[in-house]
């Protein structure tokens, strides 16, 4: 008998959607908040009247360059958000940043910052290892930029509900309140597989039941929903599924996941405007275009780099 075809719904130019739904590690093994009900879909789906915010950043490799023969990283990251509200999305103007890092090795360049031109200013931050290591430390910064975002939303909008374009486990401890992060891709499971056997059986507008599991030393609260997708086709499980997690207390755990059926499902992107399509929610593609022009020409950085060099071994 041949297999059951499925198609990843995302362009194959992006990472798939899809991992494993069903295979846990030992220390995400989910755990059903008993408050929530049965294992069994939830509809039930609740609006959000006060701010709402998303909060997204771009990272791009600008080089990877050699001090002697130490490798090292100039990278580019810039972090916003797009605030909505009825009948109108807005940038958040005083939540966009762009910065710029030269990532290298202890004692591999002397100053605190690397100007290669006039208004081209990388601050050094030192890590070892090789380019992946040094990429990792990178993210970390863009993934504490985000973080600090949130936080500066938080404060500027009481009450405001900041949905972060991925996991919170970067989110400080007594940062939790108001914050939502939501996984577009699925590369490690966190429920076992007859409770992942749950996920196949939502329909569009639907959830899974709140689950907990620990990462590190924190508690989370996730659940899945399905988004729905426009034209629909034989996709595979995964392809229309959002994860949605938070680290505030069970009560607001429970009482956001139905703001989230409320919240993403009206906001899902379609596959002939964007190769993410679903998950990639609308305001959040905008938003990521919003910070790529920020971030300004790679080529022209380049140019600017390899004219420094030149001029240095002159």
């Amino acid at each position: 008998m041949k297999p059951r075809l499925r198609l990843d719904v995302w362009s194959p130019d992006h990472a798939a959607a899809e991992a494993s739904l069903a295979q846990p590690l030992p220390e995400l093994q989910a755990e059903p908040v008993v408050a929530d009900g049965p294992w069994a879909p939830k509809r039930e789906a609740a609006p959000w009247t006060g701010p709402l915010f998303f909060v997204d950043g771009r990272f791009r490799t600008d080089a990877l360059i050699f001090l002697d023969d130490a490798p090292a990283l100039l990278v580019s990251v810039a972090v916003g958000a797009v605030g909505l509200e009825p009948g109108r999305a807005f940038y958040e103007e005083a939540a966009f940043a762009v910065r710029r890092f030269l990532v290298a090795p202890p004692g591999a360049w002397p100053e605190p910052v690397f100007s290669p031109a006039p208004g081209l200013d990388y601050e050094l931050v030192e890590a070892g290892g090789e380019p992946e290591a040094l990429r990792a430390t990178a993210m970390e910064r863009r993934g504490a930029l985000e973080m600090g975002l949130g936080d500066g939303l938080r404060a500027r909008h009481p009450g405001a509900l900041v949905l972060h374009d991925g996991p919170l486990h970067r989110l400080p401890a007594a940062a939790t309140a108001g914050r939502l992060g939501f996984a577009k891709t699925h590369h490690r499971g966190y429920l076992n597989a007859e409770q992942a056997a749950l996920l196949g059986e939502l329909a569009a507008g639907e959830r899974s039941p709140v689950f907990t599991f620990t990462r590190g030393e924190r508690r989370f609260y996730s659940w899945y929903l399905r988004l729905p997708l426009e034209p629909e086709r034989p996709y595979a499980a995964a392809a229309t599924l959002l994860r949605v997690e938070t680290a505030a207390p069970e009560a607001e755990a429970l009482a956001l996941a139905p703001v989230s059926l409320g919240v993403f499902p009206r906001l899902a992107s379609r596959p002939f405007r964007d190769p993410r399509a679903p998950q990639n929610l609308v305001p959040v593609g905008a938003l990521e275009r919003e910070l790529g022009r920020r971030l300004g020409s790679a080529g022209l950085i380049r140019r600017r780099l390899l004219e420094h060099i030149r001029r240095e071994a002159v």
